[in-house]
């Protein structure tokens, strides 16, 4: 066998393969089929290389040419179909450019047959190849034209192009004149009749090859990154198959005595399709070695990494805490655990969590200690082993000594931001081994997940307590608005009490006038001490605190805090509280929603309108509610705004804040349950509130 043989069998062979790979990926495509198309008339071209090469007789390789030449002609409609496709440029001037580059294609192949194209062939070192007619030149002509218009079109497509798009095009466009111009080796010894060798089979099938890849395997990668895995991919080949091939020949000479190429080929491509296979399977196999033989480490590392997954979720740094210093003491076998975490208003680390520490030695250290110096700036695992051996610089040994009183032989740093916000210690393995690579390496992925899980961990407590803030903001400000009137409220009784005492050391005597006054002065005392209890009640920011409870008796209690206000406008409420059922609510906060809603109310309507409060049972997608409508017949919510009235710090009042509603809405949500709002210019509003009468998850 022809030893130059196997390059265009071998690339025959990949490009077969290549044709399947991208046919499954999408065989119903335009742009699989269109580059399946490509790939079949390369094939065939390698075909026909081989054959040439390996033909025993003239007249085979007659034959052979015409293979070899289905390949070559059919090259440039089909690539100019690709460009067409892979552009978005399928255009009625396109298609007709197109379907007469097909038609030429098949009336050239035709007239080959007549020794049109090539007539003849020539036996070279290599073997055969086909020589051209004189009339080969329109077939030159035609290939250079059609080929030259698809480059055309790629060009345009790539210069209107951005980003991503960009990148494809770009290396498609290069990657094609890489590929063609490996091809005109071929076209020089059969139509120049220059003895050259045709390194154009390996320099297109490696185009191929990569265009394909990048395109349906790394479609989103940038081509600086294809263009270097590429050339990795290229120089691992050269440096491990050449050599592999080499020994191969060297060996059948040394035992044999002579070489078979038909061997030589066989051998080669047992090696590639061992190394691909062994590739392929490579994480596999560690994965069932790992598992059988070292089941404790392989559980160790699968509770890590599924905790890395999920650490994104957490927004509860205590549960954080647990869930991770299980892992690490159980699975891992760390003796001790302990997490120091940034406190910014301390400016120090303080101690947040630790297990198996019988007595810490330090609850807080201050931000600027060597050794979270030392972290923030290399943003590495210390390990206290390693440092052990730098002990004579004196910074070094500090860190090694402060380690020591953490009782740490490992110090995990977490950074968010470029700034140090925690640490990780851990102790001694309870096995006695030292930490791996392998386990730093993975601890070090963990603990820059955990940093991230942190910091929102941070962010959305500080967001709690800025609507904890607003919310009692809100509260002062419906409290603001009452105070002046329930102090008028308070007062009165007060008067009528002080008269009474004014009158009481002159008509003691009087049975009639003791009676009255204890039973008045009693009266009014319990009215003032209600109104007190509901400020109070009102006033202090309690913790939320769900649970069953009557919505019809919180609604009595706000309608009690409110009836002054209203009086003073002239405003009527009127109330059809039907029997419900309990709902889950806390009750002050559930308070704030209905005060915040009678106070708009009582703002909407100018003087001595009416205010309509209505509970009853509904079912709502199967779930149980109580819903509460809360109605005035004020002069209602312009359309254009009637959206925004929930949005925090919008507000058409003058001296409002804009942040009653907005409260209103995000208790109501926390509460699983629904606010909505239907207005009418000059008519009124009507805001429908619906609790949930069981615990929504």
């Amino acid at each position: 066998m022809n030893t130059y043989a196997i390059f265009p069998l071998t690339a025959a062979i990949l490009t077969l393969f290549l044709i399947i790979f991208v046919l499954s990926q999408g065989g119903k495509k335009k742009l699989n089929l269109s580059f399946a198309f490509v790939i079949f008339c390369n094939m065939v071209w390698n075909v026909g290389y081989y054959l040439l090469y390996v033909a025993p007789s003239r007249d085979f390789a007659l034959f052979s040419r015409h293979i070899n030449f289905f390949g070559t002609v059919f090259t440039p409609p089909t690539f100019l179909y690709l460009i067409m496709v892979l552009t978005g440029q399928v255009t009625k001037l396109t298609k007709n450019v197109c379907l007469t580059a097909f038609a030429a294609s098949f009336i050239l192949f035709i007239l080959n047959f007549k020794g049109f194209i090539t007539n003849d062939v020539t036996r070279y070192y290599w073997g055969y190849l086909p020589t051209a007619s004189k009339t080969g030149v329109f077939f030159a002509l035609m290939f250079i034209v059609y080929i030259s218009y698809a480059f055309a079109l790629l060009f345009k497509a790539m210069r209107k192009s951005v980003g991503v798009r960009h990148n494809q095009l770009k290396y498609v466009f290069y990657g094609a004149i890489v590929g063609f111009g490996g091809g005109v080796t071929n076209f020089l010894p059969i139509h120049a009749g220059i003895k050259i060798y045709p390194m154009g089979n390996g320099i297109v099938l490696l185009w191929l090859g990569i265009v394909a890849y990048a395109i349906y395997k790394h479609h989103l990668m940038d081509i600086s990154i294809v263009i270097k895995k590429g050339a990795v991919y290229a120089y691992l080949s050269f440096l491990v198959f050449v050599p592999c091939m080499f020994i191969i020949i060297l060996a059948q000479k040394f035992f044999f005595g002579h070489t078979n190429a038909f061997f030589s080929f066989l051998a080669f491509c047992t090696v590639l399709l061992a190394s691909l296979v062994i590739l392929k399977l490579k994480p596999e196999i560690e994965e069932y070695i790992e598992k059988r033989l070292f089941k404790g480490k392989f559980e160790y590392k699968k509770a890590l990494t599924e905790l890395s997954e999920l650490i994104i979720s957490f927004l509860d740094e205590k549960e954080l805490f647990k869930k991770t210093g299980n892992i690490l003491t159980k699975d891992l076998g760390t003796e001790k655990v302990s997490f120091f975490m940034l406190d910014r208003e301390k400016r120090a680390y303080t101690l947040r969590a630790y297990q198996h520490l019988q007595n810490p030695k330090f609850k807080e250290i201050p931000h600027q200690d060597p050794l979270f110096n030392w972290l923030e700036e290399k943003g590495k695992v210390v390990v206290k082993e390693v440092m052990d051996q730098s002990m004579d610089d004196p910074h070094i040994k500090s860190i090694v000594e402060k380690m020591e009183s953490m009782e740490s032989e490992v110090c995990i740093p977490l950074i968010a931001r470029d700034k140090l916000i925690g640490i990780i210690n851990l102790g001694h393995k309870r096995s006695g081994d030292m930490y791996s690579h392998e386990d730093l390496d993975l601890l070090t992925h963990f603990a820059n997940q955990a940093s991230v899980a942190l910091e929102n961990a941070r962010l959305y407590q500080e967001m709690q307590r800025t609507q904890m803030l607003m919310r009692r903001t809100d509260r002062l400000a419906s409290l603001g608005s009452l105070t002046a009137n329930l102090a008028h409220e308070i007062r009165n009784p007060l008067v009528t009490i002080k008269t009474f005492l004014d009158l009481f050391p002159q008509r003691y005597r009087d049975k009639e006038f003791r009676g009255d006054f204890l039973k008045l002065t009693s009266s009014e005392l319990d009215r003032i001490s209600t109104l007190v209890t509901e400020l109070l009640s009102f006033a202090r920011p309690a913790k939320p605190n769900v649970k069953r409870g009557d919505v019809n008796q919180v609604l009595k209690d706000v309608i009690h805090l409110v009836t002054v206000e209203a009086n003073k406008r002239g405003i009527v409420i009127h109330t059809n509280l039907q029997e419900i059922r309990q709902a889950m609510l806390d009750t002050d906060q559930m308070k704030q929603v209905f005060l915040n809603i009678f106070l708009n109310a009582f703002e909407a309507i100018s003087a001595h309108g009416k205010v309509s409060v209505t509970s009853r049972d509904i079912q709502k997608n199967g779930m149980a509610y109580v819903q509460v409508e809360i109605t005035d017949n004020g002069k209602g919510i312009p359309k254009k705004i009637a959206e925004q009235i929930f949005d925090p710090f919008f507000t058409t009042k003058e001296k409002g804040n804009g942040l009653g509603l907005s409260i209103t809405h995000q208790i109501v949500e926390e509460h699983h349950g629904t606010i909505e709002v239907e207005s009418r210019a000059k008519k009124g509003t009507t805001f429908v509130v619906n609790i949930p009468c069981a615990m929504l998850k």
